[in-house]
């Protein structure tokens, strides 16, 4: 039975019996001791499962901490890639407004191929006819220089002919003129001889004629005019 249930018996003297006392305490004491005992199971549990929800809730703490930096990570990738998709639609725009650009060419290029093509088509028999002529002239401009070349050759052996005859008539007139040449050399020496000679005579006629002449009178001597009164 509980303890608050216990009816303590009277003692045979005045008071209440002791062994019931006794049994009180034990009990109490008994009940006291599990009690504690459970409370400790208890709070050993409550300990460990607050351990566990510090541990999870600094778990949680980091994540926490963790996911915060992701955040303003990603929210730091998230306005550079709001930057890059501006930076990308303004190109974009460009690459539109350049491809409008390159289309009208494109079609003003169609026409111009277009009209060049019906260009190409009414010239392609010009160039046939041209491409005619050109053989044609080819070939009477080459008979033209076979011609010439002919004629050139003729003129080419006349003209050889002409050196060789001039050749030998210059080759006749210097042999000629070297004979002429050795005989005036010759008639030179002669004439220079005879002139040696008539020298020496001349000069023995004229010391003949000194010294039949005898010797001349010196010259007078000039008078000295008388000086002048100043």
């Amino acid at each position: 039975m509980d303890t608050g249930e216990i009816q303590f018996r009277t003692a045979t003297f005045g008071g209440f019996s002791k062994q019931d006392v006794q049994d009180y305490i034990d009990r109490a004491n008994r009940e006291h001791t599990q009690r504690i005992e459970q409370l400790t199971q208890d709070l050993a549990q409550a300990v460990s499962e607050r351990d566990k929800y510090r541990e999870r809730v600094e778990s949680v703490e980091n994540r926490n901490i963790e996911l915060s930096s992701k955040v303003q990570t990603l929210t730091t990738q998230l306005e550079e890639a709001r930057r890059e998709r501006q930076a990308r639609e303004s190109e974009l725009e460009n690459l539109r407004a350049r491809v409008g650009e390159l289309e009208a060419r494109l079609e003003k290029v169609e026409h111009a191929a277009s009209a060049y093509e019906r260009i190409k088509d009414r010239t392609a028999g010009i160039e046939l006819e041209a491409h005619c002529r050109a053989q044609a002239v080819e070939a009477a401009a080459l008979v033209q220089v076979e011609k010439a070349r002919q004629e050139l050759g003729q003129w080419v052996a006349q003209v050889q002919a002409g050196y060789d005859q001039l050749r030998t008539e210059v080759e006749a007139t210097l042999s000629h003129a070297s004979g002429e040449l050795e005989r005036v050399q010759r008639t030179m020496s002669g004439v220079s001889a005879e002139l040696d000679q008539r020298d020496g005579d001349l000069k023995a006629l004229l010391r003949t004629y000194e010294e039949a002449i005898g010797p001349q009178m010196p010259d007078p001597l000039p008078l000295e005019e008388p000086e002048k009164d100043k």
